[in-house]
């Protein structure tokens, strides 16, 4: 449900109310049993295509990263995808091939995916395929190497994406050591300190039974499906899931006041810039009423407060977001503005006013009202796709929501009170503690910057290619 990325698809979004909730229809439910060596499985069978999507998620992921070792996750789940069961790297892969199915590693703070998709009548092969991963990895030294060598070019590859670019650095601005700011990918002098051994302990440790989820949507037979895993996964690990790490979960360290990090990029015409600040945990009781506000002041709506200021009434950004993120920990609010060079300043003050006015001011009940119907009924619209609402579902459970979230959330929005949303603002908005960040041409920037009469100590200025 979260993703700054995703937003951009429906910049356009009309901002007509949506149904009301009750008249938004609600997904089918999906069945929850255990699974192989006390893992959670979650079915949500739909025969209308012979197609099925399937998530393996491990409840561990960047987050879980050894200090000094950040991405070592991502690497390890790479690796063991790599080859396995007796197959080689490129044998696997035409095995998937050859059964018309897919299977990608993501990698994100909270949790590791395994994902893909496969014709109904191949899935027990597919699913033998999937078992020799977690359970009969090849790890093969010189793929170690190969998929080290990967990784560290995507990470390279990413500094060429300005929006990725700002997003790996602003990510470290709101949460600095906490684990939640570390990349996911990693770093290259943690990626090339890590060795295959490490790499191999830290995924048999991480992707047992009790951490695994095993969640499809699709041409299956419930039933069935859960004996099929059952005869599948017989060796995979009983293990107890890992303890919560401690670091993991504890609260970052708070923000004060406003600070610039710039990231000077040659040649910008256009500047990326991120702003938000550590908020609560999915599980929080306030976080229904804050995703309201969120929606409300930066959803993908023409008249939430952002779009509508920014965009529509001045002309100032291409695109005006707010976000909140799905945390077992504490998650952030995330913005998202990008502009011309020469109208950055401009853009920022108004923003950050616009946001400092949302904490103090609050929302009107009727505009709770609009925004409860249109998150209601935009929930209901981007979960009318199957594969969307299994993420979903994966989402919610890792972040430690009710099992039934995903299917009531509608209700739970339509059931939240305008006191309730303002009281969630009250204690959770902290405007004037911010972190920000730009990908911009430094010199450039900082001269509009000081020119606005924002203190020059205030702004950091480092390398787009030092993190």
């Amino acid at each position: 449900m979260s993703g700054v990325g995703a937003l951009v698809s429906a910049a356009l979004m009309a901002a007509v109310p949506p149904a009301p909730p009750s008249a938004v229809p609600a997904p089918p439910g999906a069945i929850r049993r255990p699974g192989p060596a006390g893992s959670l499985l979650i079915v949500e069978d739909d025969h209308s295509v012979p197609l099925v999507h399937v998530i393996v998620a491990s409840r561990s992921g960047s987050a879980a990263d050894p200090r000094h070792r950040e991405g070592l996750t991502n690497l390890a789940a790479e690796w063991a995808r790599h080859g396995a069961g007796g197959r080689t790297r490129a044998a696997l892969d035409e095995a998937f091939d050859a059964l018309g199915g897919t299977l990608e590693v993501h990698t994100e703070q909270d949790v590791t995916r395994l994902e893909g998709e496969v014709l109904a009548r191949n899935l027990d092969a597919y699913l033998a395929l999937v078992a020799d991963i977690l359970i009969r990895p090849a790890f093969a030294p010189a793929e170690f190497a190969r998929t080290r060598l990967e990784v560290e070019a995507q990470i390279d590859e990413g500094r060429n994406d300005d929006r990725q670019l700002c997003e790996r650095f602003f990510m470290r601005n709101v949460y600095g050591e906490h684990p939640y700011g570390h990349p996911v990918d990693g770093l290259k002098a943690s990626l090339d300190a890590a060795t295959a051994s490490e790499a191999a302990a830290h995924f048999r440790h991480h992707f047992g039974g009790k951490n695994l989820i095993f969640a499809f949507s699709g041409d299956v037979e419930p039933e069935a499906l859960a004996r099929t895993l059952e005869h599948t996964f017989r060796g995979l690990s009983a293990a107890p899931a890992p303890p919560p790490n401690a670091l993991e979960l504890r609260p970052p360290v708070s923000l004060t006041g406003w600070r610039i990090q710039l990231v000077d990029k040659p040649e910008r015409q256009q500047t990326q810039l991120m702003f938000g600040h550590p908020t609560l945990r999915a599980a929080d009781p306030d976080y229904v009423a804050l995703q309201v506000a969120v929606a409300a002041f930066g959803g993908r709506a023409m008249s939430a407060t952002l779009m509508d200021e920014v965009r529509r009434k001045r002309g100032l950004a291409y695109g005006a977001y707010l976000v909140l993120q799905e945390r077992r920990g504490s998650g952030a609010t995330l913005g998202w503005v990008f502009s011309g060079t020469e109208k950055t300043v401009p853009t920022l003050k108004l923003v950050l006013k616009l946001y400092v006015a949302l904490m103090e001011k609050g929302l009107a009940p009727a505009d709770v009202a609009f925004f409860q119907r249109f998150l209601a009924g935009s929930h209901g619209a981007d979960m009318d796709v199957p594969e969307q609402r299994l993420a979903a579902r994966v989402s919610a459970e890792i972040a430690g929501l009710p099992g039934d979230f995903v299917d009531t959330f509608a209700a739970r929005v339509a059931a939240v009170t305008p006191a309730e949303v303002n009281d969630a603002i009250k204690r959770h908005i902290h405007a004037r503690d911010l972190a920000i960040t730009m990908v911009a041409t430094a010199p450039e920037m900082k001269k509009l910057l000081v020119e606005a009469k924002i203190q020059e100590s205030a702004i950091d200025v480092v390398p787009y290619d030092s993190y």
